[in-house]
């Protein structure tokens, strides 16, 4: 089920993106730009500040059950394979798609499960919504009784957080991809957890090793 909500995702993604090559790997024009969020250490920070890294980006909550600790997974094992030296030009990010109980208090706590080093942005639902939309990624509140918003950005208002309807009971379906960003702060992949390692290790190496100027 998981794979089939990649594969409708990704190919509406590829089908809406404005792809040019270079070097390879594709550049994904219209997928990502810069944001203000706010990082697990409560600072507000712009994505424009990871340039000069390559960023591997994806969405989840912490209170996810399945997928998003084994994407997760799939990223501290991708992590470990490179150097320290290739640590250095990496950086993991997650970003919540529940922001009204995902603080940085909890992301951090969250994340330190899966690597020190990985970084969790959340904020107002506001700046969470024009995140998934710069990535043209999706989510989906369900119900308790298992019926799905089917609205591609679920804006949750006052009454809704003041009620509790987005307490970590609240559950989500959300895109799985994995966006690789090289360090002009460009998408130049899209991938997730059935990406074989030594593949997705491989795109990473090569944005590494190219020219910040390229």
């Amino acid at each position: 089920m998981l794979k089939k909500i990649f594969t409708l995702s990704l190919l509406c993604l590829l089908t809406a993106a404005n792809i040019t090559y270079a070097n390879e790997l594709p550049i994904f024009s219209g997928v990502g730009g810069n944001f203000t969020a706010i990082n697990t250490d409560g600072n507000v920070i712009e994505f424009d500040s990871f340039k000069g890294k390559v960023v591997l980006l994806a969405f989840g909550y912490t209170n996810c059950a399945d997928i998003c600790p084994f994407t997760l997974g799939y990223l501290k094992m991708i992590y470990k394979i490179l150097s320290p030296e290739e640590q250095q030009g990496v950086q993991v990010i997650f970003t919540t798609v529940n922001p009204e109980y995902d603080t940085p208090e909890h992301l951090k706590a969250f994340l330190k499960y899966f690597n020190k080093d990985f970084v969790g942005l959340t904020g107002t639902r506001k700046q969470v919504d024009n995140i998934v939309s710069l990535f043209q990624a999706k989510y989906q509140t369900i119900s308790t009784s298992g019926s799905v918003e089917t609205k591609n950005i679920r804006r949750i208002n006052e009454k809704e957080v003041a009620s509790g309807k987005t307490d970590k009971t609240t559950l989500y379906n959300h895109s799985v991809m994995i966006y690789l960003i090289d360090k002009q702060g460009k998408t130049r992949s899209i991938d997730y957890t059935g990406t074989p390692g030594d593949e997705f290790v491989t795109k990473i190496r090569q944005l590494i090793s190219e020219k910040e100027s390229s």
